[in-house]
């Protein structure tokens, strides 16, 4: 686990870079600027507006060995209406393991990056946040996946996922409330087993940001979230696979952001408190789930409008 003093100097390290090179600070923000790493907000680019986003979200800490998972998205969104947005993305990842992090499902070592596939999302705002006192949208999410973002095996998989998002603005906007109901669906084949796993994710995030100096907002937010897993069926066993309950897993932390004119960039760190116990007799058994999350998720995000 990260210590607390490792994490401080990550987050002053961090925030003296960016601050070197940060222009001066500003009031105004763009409509889908994100305050917050994960938990998103009910408005939309405007029409006509065009946005690129990076991301790059590092997992790190499983059961024993060493665990480093690079995710990056590349993301390019377009205002098709002021309250209809769509984008498109390129998915990759990074792997970096050894001492079989998860034995019996993550054995061995990898070292590897690869493009992993795209995804494609639109978003529909139904109330604004301003103009309507609570802004409230609908968000859908498709993906192609060739690449399995825990192990790094090679897989034929699509994912599905919803949202319907909340946003209540206070103190003239200076506090923001931030809460996404989600609902995940994807299924993946094994390029080399051929078995086919699918799952269903259902997942509360909740957050809050507090613009706090002009152009800077420090927040904090969380999540709850649960699987319920369709495991292929072993021919030794029969009677096996069918729909089960599989885990279930809390995370929650700070995040920084910085808006300015034309661009913004959010980091955020989040540590997994809680979760589904890991199963008797395996090494380092801690009440979190280290099978398909990890105990640590730093994500950063940077926005470029135009």
């Amino acid at each position: 686990m990260q210590s607390f003093s490792r994490t401080s100097v990550f987050w002053g390290t961090s925030l003296s870079i960016l601050g070197v090179f940060a222009p001066p600070m500003i009031e105004s923000a763009k409509a889908d600027e994100n305050l917050l790493g994960y938990t998103v907000g009910a408005e939309t680019t405007p029409k006509g507006g065009n946005e690129l986003y990076l991301w790059n979200t590092v997992h790190t800490g499983k059961r024993q060995g060493s665990y480093r998972a690079d995710y990056f998205r590349l993301e390019y969104e377009r205002g098709l209406t002021d309250d209809l947005s769509a984008s498109v993305y390129l998915n990759g990842y990074r792997h970096n393991y050894s001492g079989s992090p998860v034995p019996g499902e993550i054995e061995g070592g990898l070292k590897q990056t690869k493009l992993s596939g795209f995804s494609v999302e639109v978003k529909k705002m139904l109330l604004s946040p301003y103009k309507d006192d609570l802004g409230v949208a609908l968000y859908g999410e498709l993906t192609y996946d060739t690449v399995d973002s825990i192990t790094g095996a090679g897989i034929r998989g699509w994912e599905i996922e919803t949202k319907l998002i909340f946003q209540k603005p206070f103190m003239d906007g200076q506090l923001q409330w931030l809460t996404n109901i989600e609902l995940e669906a994807e299924t993946a084949k094994d390029n080399t087993s051929g078995m086919v796993e699918s799952a269903l994710a259902p997942r509360l995030r909740s957050g809050v940001s507090y613009r706090f100096a002009p152009n800077w907002s420090i927040g904090a937010e969380g999540w709850v979230d649960m699987e319920v897993l369709n495991a292929a069926a072993d021919p030794t066993e029969p009677g096996s696979g069918g729909w089960e309950f599989d885990h279930w897993d809390f995370f929650a932390g700070p995040s920084i952001h910085y808006g300015a004119k034309d661009w913004w960039f959010t980091l955020t760190w989040a540590h997994q408190w809680a979760g589904s116990s890991e199963q008797v007799g395996f090494n380092n058994r801690t009440n979190l789930h280290l099978a398909d999350h990890e105990r640590n998720e730093v994500r950063l995000k940077v926005g470029y409008n135009f």
